[in-house]
């Protein structure tokens, strides 16, 4: 156990992204139960519809009630995930309310989870039991995680909480440790401000401390009313990032994880034309999340909540698709595709939270992006100042709805004038 303890201790942060950007977006639900089922099919269009390369795969059936783990619920769904391209994080659902059904499902033990987390890391894992039978090599899941939003019935008792994540965490990396575990997604930073995460964050600070965890999974919903994005940077998944943290006591460095978030169709921003310009600035807070020293990127993953559905499945709020069979974006959906069109293949490079400036690059081009918005900038207006790599030559200036205009450029200091307020930009410059 301490060996494994050590390596997980030592694995380092990525801070400089060195993976491409749509290897880090997702979306999910892949319910196991439901692989190859039109709900499963149409999520699998929406990540290709839109680039992206990951899914949350969440089973319900990956124990007995008796806490024996059944790992093989996750067959059919991985062999899917496999054949459409799509690498999952995987997720053990558990709920407060599960002690109430009968029989009751208590959460049970360290021990319990201990034994979940090494068979389905035995099985599930690159080169594992699965990818062996299956004839795969090299692929697997390397993230996984337990519990959803523990902290909305806030039901289960803190300690078993505690014990229930360590367990999985050292059942995993007793087969490998440098698989990652984190805990489900937390919901109460963003829907009530509750930087202690009803109590479930400090609960497992421990376990962040010493590095069995490796991140923190928060979800965001933006909300004109009660978490506007465009009222500055304390609406922001850093300053809940960073507010739970603190909560926690945390001294290490870990990363930052969103399994969700969205911007809410509703109120004020019940508008196409809001709506993409707001997901354009909700994307780039999501992923331009930095550490403790204030500029090192720190986002493992950041999925949209929910590519997949429509207003017919899920309510208009967050529902990112206008048609099933085949599946087509709504507006949230199309700026997805632009902005992994655009950057996809790249990598993040730097993050100025003072500037609101995040760049990345690739073989083909680099790209800036300006939060432009009330709050999120030192240097609001409607110009930009960039220092351009000596090989530029062009610009193009991309904005929610598309590419705007394109300029003559040269390397070293250039000037981006007629730039809306209140809005994000991304600045492509192309390599000849």
């Amino acid at each position: 156990m301490a060996s494994c303890l050590a390596a997980a201790q030592a694995a380092p942060i990525d801070r400089a992204g060195s993976e491409r950007l749509r290897d880090r977006i997702g979306g999910g639900n892949l319910v196991t139960h439901l692989a190859g089922k039109p709900a499963v099919e149409q999520l699998y269009e929406a990540l290709h519809g839109v680039g992206a390369k990951l899914g949350r795969m969440n089973s319900y059936g990956w124990r007995t009630v008796a806490r024996s783990p059944t790992p093989r619920d996750f067959d059919a769904g991985m062999l899917e995930a496999h054949k459409n391209g799509i690498t999952p994080i995987i997720l053990l659902e558990y709920d407060g309310s599960y002690q109430t059904l009968d029989p009751p499902q208590p959460i049970g033990s360290y021990n319990d989870w201990f034994q979940a987390g090494k068979a389905i890391a035995e099985r599930f894992r690159p080169d594992g039991e699965w990818a062996k039978e299956n004839g795969i090599s090299g692929w697997g899941a390397t993230v996984f995680s337990a519990i959803n939003e523990p902290d909305v019935l806030a039901n289960i008792p803190r300690p078993a909480y505690h014990d229930a994540l360590a367990g999985l965490a050292d059942g995993v990396h007793s087969v490998d440790a440098t698989l990652r575990v984190v805990p489900g997604g937390f919901a109460t930073c963003n829907s009530h401000l509750d930087a202690t995460l009803r109590g479930y964050g400090p609960a497992i600070a421990d376990l962040l401390e010493d590095g069995r965890l490796d991140g923190i999974d928060l979800h965001t919903y933006y909300n004109d009313r009660w978490y506007p994005i465009t009222r500055g940077r304390e609406f922001s998944a850093q300053t809940c990032f960073d507010r739970v943290k603190q909560a926690m006591g945390l001294k290490r460095d870990v990363r930052f994880y969103a399994t969700e978030f969205n911007v809410a169709r509703a109120g004020e921003w019940d508008d196409s034309r809001v709506l993409g310009k707001l997901f354009l600035s909700a994307f780039w807070d999501q992923v331009a999340v930095v550490g403790q020293d204030g500029r090192s990127p720190v986002m493992a993953l950041a999925f949209p909540w929910n590519l997949a559905d429509t207003p017919r499945v899920d309510g208009p709020h967050y529902a990112m698709a206008v048609t099933e069979n085949p599946w087509s974006p709504e507006i949230r959906g199309v700026v997805l595709q632009t902005i992994l069109r655009l950057a996809g293949d790249m990598t993040l490079t730097s993050i100025d939270k003072s500037r609101g400036l995040t760049t990345l690059t690739s073989a083909d081009a680099e790209l800036y992006v300006w939060q432009n918005l009330q709050g999120w900038t030192d240097r609001p207006g409607r110009a930009l100042e960039l220092t351009l790599p000596d090989w530029a030559h062009t610009v193009e200036i991309w904005g929610w709805e598309g590419l705007r205009r394109r300029a003559a450029a040269t390397g070293g200091r250039n000037v981006l004038n007629d730039l809306g307020e209140g809005e994000t930009f991304m600045i492509r410059v192309p390599r000849r």
